[in-house]
């Protein structure tokens, strides 16, 4: 790393030019990183190249935005293009596709597709946050107009249309994910039946059986079509063709994972890492001399292990994204990424279901010896309105350190998850979990909060 100065000043390269930093791609990321350069060295250039014509969104947002007709999708941008350009003061390009990265030379050649031109970019430091894709079927049938993967806001335009304009009586959705089964609830309450089909044996594998059973209560209880097993051979016109039977829709979603965005970085000589994500160290630089990496196609730290993991999700690629912008004002002083908790959170129906910690799955395989209980609870006083919800805690054996925790019910699910979250953070036993000071009121909470009825289930089973 080079680069030396004081925040806000204007920091100058060799020849005596400001910085310059080429940010490619400005969705979570890229556009964190910029944003957070401009805010620590105003004078700085900073140049983001994004393919599509949409700037940073909110991609969680999408599933829910199908539900108004006639609210924009552009509703779900964090900030608009003039505020983007004008108030940050960052070159933001539409429609601009980075196509190749010149190391040695420090250079991206880079394809304008609204002027048809080519041209070549320099950079001082370069941030490389192109996100990820989803896994495509690569089967007869499924490039056809009505196949979505409802990964973009292009994706969502598509779907919005199909559903407003040709009123499709059902779905058929490839896949289990946390994705679908939002669409599963959106689709179900736009009176479009969902059939859900999986290929592994079950649903929701990095979850407690626990959690798992009672999301299949839920999928029972709404009649909704689940089949797991399901190998799929084709798509013949509205028919998806599998080795168990054939499904017929009037659409097809199709969610089986993503991969990260990597052959631009692979072919200028990156290295890659877990998942085949871009292999970074814990101040995200790669193994790029000056190129950075954050966000969807990079690795991201987990604490818990120790080491590097990829989860990708929103709320790790901004900080991820700031913090590569800080580091490249300050490197001289750069800091390293945290890291995660893969703390994980989705709405189905009128349940929440929520993960914080590592899974069971994870447990068994680096061979930690674990225990793991489970409390059923309201999750309010004698007031109307609340629900139930069930806590799983999975903890040391014997020092009773948390490992990991899970949640699915109703009401207020999400913000408990996020104490037990910051607990683990700060590598909390349950003996410590049972004495916090949580707060109580009927609207609320019953007297004693499920969190510390689940703790002082635990401490029992120490």
């Amino acid at each position: 790393m080079t680069m030396a100065g004081s925040a806000g000043v204007g920091k100058k390269k060799s020849g005596g030019n400001l910085m310059k930093t080429v940010i490619i791609g400005g969705i979570a990321g890229g556009l964190s990183a910029a944003s957070q350069i401009r805010r620590e060295d105003h004078n700085a250039q900073v140049i983001v190249l994004e393919k599509s014509g949409d700037v940073s969104y909110a991609a969680c947002g999408m599933p829910y935005n199908l539900f108004y007709k006639d609210k924009p999708v552009e509703d779900l941008y964090a900030l608009s293009l003039a505020a983007i350009r004008n108030e940050r003061g960052i070159d933001y390009r539409q429609h601009h596709e980075a196509v190749k990265i010149d190391p040695a030379r420090k250079e991206v050649t880079v394809i304008d597709r609204e002027h048809s031109r080519e041209y070549k970019e320099n950079y001082d430091y370069l941030v490389y946050a192109t996100g990820n894709q989803p896994n495509r079927l690569n089967l007869p049938g499924f490039d056809e107009a009505d196949v979505f993967y409802f990964k973009t806001l292009d994706d969502t335009r598509l779907v919005k249309n199909i559903i407003y304009e040709k009123s499709p009586a059902n779905a058929i959705l490839i896949g289990s994910g946390y994705t679908n089964l939002e669409l599963v609830d959106v689709l179900y309450n736009m009176k479009v039946t969902p059939i859900i089909l999986e290929k592994a044996a079950t649903i929701l594998p990095s979850f407690a059986e626990e959690i798992r059973s009672r999301m299949l209560e839920k999928i029972g209880e709404k009649g909704i079509q689940l089949h797991t097993n399901v190998d799929i051979i084709e798509k013949k016109g509205s028919v998806v063709r599998t080795a168990t039977g054939d499904f017929e829709g009037d659409m097809v979603v199709v969610s089986i994972g993503v991969r990260p965005n990597t052959a631009l970085f692979s072919a200028a000589g990156g290295e890659l890492g877990v998942g085949g994500a871009v292999k970074v160290d814990r101040f995200l630089r790669t193994n790029l001399a000056d190129v950075f990496a954050a966000g969807d196609c990079a690795e991201h730290y987990v604490r818990q292990l120790g080491r590097n993991g990829y989860m990708p999700l929103g709320p790790a690629a901004n900080k991820q994204g700031r913090l590569v912008g800080s580091n490249i004002v300050n490197s001289n002083a750069m800091k390293e990424f945290y890291g995660i908790d893969q703390t994980a959170v989705f709405k189905f129906f009128d349940l929440t279901v929520a993960t914080t910690g590592l899974s069971e799955r994870q447990l068994q395989e680096i061979g930690t010896h674990y225990v793991k209980s489970y409390v059923d609870t309201p999750t309010r006083g004698a007031f109307p309105g609340g629900g139930t919800m069930r806590i799983v805690l999975m903890f040391e054996k014997k020092t009773g350190l948390l490992l990991g925790g899970q949640m699915i019910g109703q009401d207020v699910v999400a913000k408990r998850l996020d104490v037990l979250a910051t607990a683990i953070y700060k590598r909390m036993t349950v003996f410590e979990l049972a004495e916090l000071d949580l707060s109580y009121s009927p609207l609320y909470a019953p007297v004693w909060d499920p969190l510390l009825i689940a703790a002082n289930k635990a401490i029992k089973e120490v």
